[in-house]
């Protein structure tokens, strides 16, 4: 399951991401002239802006370590290392950055260390892009139905791909620690001026490469390759206007933070969306699975399984309302016959027929069919009296009869017997069960097969009056009076 960020890109989420590949552009083009403006310095911002990244990439980290997990290519499982190389070094940058938590900065910290992290951090993660980029092109061309890189525990791969890039930033962080290294580059991290050993230049043709490789490996293809390129251009962006502007809280200091920002930014919202619609396609399986769990595989109208759950309820509901419940069960007549002597699949396609016939019966929201077993059927009708028990039983034999499928009983066509009890469950009676009305109706069924089949037999002493005892041919009762 490769999910959301494997799929092809739309042509809306293509046009989308190009609209803010030309905002992050254009902001670079307006602000190059005037990068050096100064502008109120709002002291809170370096934090909130390291806090910012860190958190963010933090997120990114532990979302792709899951979708390594889940789908084993390596390509999550090393982006989800940048990004947790970029939230160690962030981190690290803000707790050695001078005059922040200390004037020189945490751990003994030199003048210069927090702009060398700031370079690590800048060169580590177009880095790791770039090999995360080049492993899924090799995982792609080498895919077999059990890849090379799954042979490995997966404990080991996820050492390899995320723990081993946050191992490598705390290396590079304790390098910067504990050797005096020559001035970076930029006041807008560190005190100290562009060296001119040509770090800036190393940065800057690092993050192009990612960019280049991202756009020629993926070309746009996935959404993932879409909000990557994103992501390191929201990189270059920053690595550019930082080593425009060297003053702190100068326009290119402050847009320069605000892309290092995007650049984790981008994929969390990304994520955070695939997971909101993970979550809405789950939901809407899960309430699928249930509705197809409770209905019979074959006529397709509610199983047994949901008239267990369900009836105890009716029958709770119709104790506290003091309103009659009633309970038909039907039965195809002389069925094993039919299927003896036409097959299985022509006796699947009458069953089928019968219970349409016991949906066409019913019309009220609250009437329930079910198939019971074999050929056996339940209708369960809340809120009816006798009368309308009957005559309800009495529409579903003459429905049935009017389908003219070839039988064998008296008139030619298959028929059904309908066993009817209906019933007024007390309060506070232990004996009061479901099962009890269950079996007065099951009772009435046999009745109804005994006395010939083709009729309605409704059980004796129930709790209902105006109910048409004895069995017999169906007769036109009025479905009146349902509720009481």
């Amino acid at each position: 399951m490769d999910g959301f960020l494997m799929e092809h890109a739309s042509r809306g989420q293509r046009a989308f991401a190009g609209c803010l590949a030309i905002v992050i552009l254009a902001a670079l083009i307006l602000a190059a002239p005037q990068a050096t403006a100064m502008l109120p310095a709002v002291a809170p911002f370096l934090p909130m802006c390291g806090l910012t990244v860190f958190t963010t990439a933090a997120i990114v980290a532990y979302l792709l370590s899951a979708q390594f997990l889940v789908s084993r290519r390596p390509v999550f499982g090393w982006l989800a290392g940048a990004y947790a190389f970029t939230a160690m070094t962030v981190a690290m940058q803000l707790l050695t950055f001078p005059g922040l938590f200390a004037p020189t900065g945490l751990f003994g910290a030199h003048p210069t260390t927090s702009g060398w992290i700031w370079v690590f951090w800048h060169a580590g993660f177009p880095t790791f892009v770039v090999i995360a980029m080049l492993s899924q092109r090799l995982y792609l061309s080498t895919f077999t139905p059990k890849p090379v890189t799954q042979l490995l525990p997966v404990g080991r791969r996820l050492w390899l791909y995320v723990g081993l890039p946050w191992v490598v930033g705390v290396l590079l962080c304790l390098t910067a620690l504990t050797v005096r290294l020559p001035p970076a580059l930029l006041p807008a991290t560190a005190p100290g001026d562009f060296s001119g050993g040509g770090t800036g230049i190393v940065l800057l043709v690092l993050n192009l490469v990612a960019l280049g490789v991202v756009l020629g490996v993926g070309r746009l293809r996935t959404v993932l390759d879409l909000w990557v390129a994103l992501a390191v251009l929201a990189c270059v962006t920053d690595t550019v206007l930082s080593l425009m502007s060297t003053v702190r809280f100068s326009l290119g200091w402050y847009l320069a933070r605000f892309f290092s920002m995007s650049a984790p930014g981008l994929l969390v919202c990304v994520l955070v969306w695939e997971v909101t619609r993970l979550y809405r396609e789950l939901t809407r399986a899960h309430l699928r699975l249930i509705e197809y769990s409770n209905r019979d595989a074959l006529t397709g109208i509610y199983n047994r399984r949901y008239f267990n759950d369900r009836f105890p309820g009716d029958f709770e509901q119709a104790r506290r309302a003091g309103h009659p419940l009633s309970l038909l069960m039907v039965d195809v007549d002389h069925f094993k016959r039919y299927n003896d002597e036409h097959g299985h699949p022509v006796g699947d396609e009458c069953l089928e027929h019968v219970a349409l016939a016991l949906m066409r019966s019913t019309h009220r929201p609250t009437d329930l069919v079910a198939r019971y077993g074999g050929e056996e059927f339940v209708i369960v009708l809340p809120e009816t009296n006798g009368k309308g028990a009957h005559f309800v039983a009495t529409r579903v034999t003459e429905t049935v009869r009017a389908l003219a499928i070839p039988g064998s009983g008296p008139q030619g066509v298959m028929t059904v017997s309908v066993g009817c009890a209906t019933h007024v469950p007390q309060q506070g009676d232990a004996r009061d069960t479901p099962e009890r009305l269950i079996a007065l109706a099951d009772e009435a069924l046999y009745a109804a097969k005994r006395l010939g089949r083709d009729r309605v037999h409704v059980a004796t002493g129930v709790s209902v009056g105006d109910v048409c005892e004895g069995g017999g041919a169906a007769t036109d009762v009025p479905r009146a009076n349902l509720s009481i």
